[in-house]
């Protein structure tokens, strides 16, 4: 997937996290979302966290070693 794919789908999802917390929350200001709490643990997590990760290795294996079999080789004792 290409940068502007990744930035895009990513926009999308700030745009929704934005939505759903101010359903729960109506008082949540929009500054909220552009702290470190926000943006920035949102691009941490779509680039570089475990979860990604151990997805990404299970995409390209096709399948052919399960989450819990990745999970052990890749997390070093974290789990999803």
């Amino acid at each position: 997937m290409e940068n502007n794919t990744k930035a895009a789908i990513m926009r999308l999802g700030l745009r929704e996290m934005k939505a759903f917390s101010k359903l729960l929350f109506p008082s949540v200001k929009d500054s909220t979302f552009f702290e470190s709490c926000g943006v920035a643990d949102l691009i941490t997590t779509c680039l570089g966290g475990r979860n990604r990760k151990v997805a990404e290795a299970y995409a390209k294996n096709g399948g052919r070693r399960s989450f819990d079999e990745l999970e052990a080789d890749m997390l070093q004792g974290q789990k999803l």
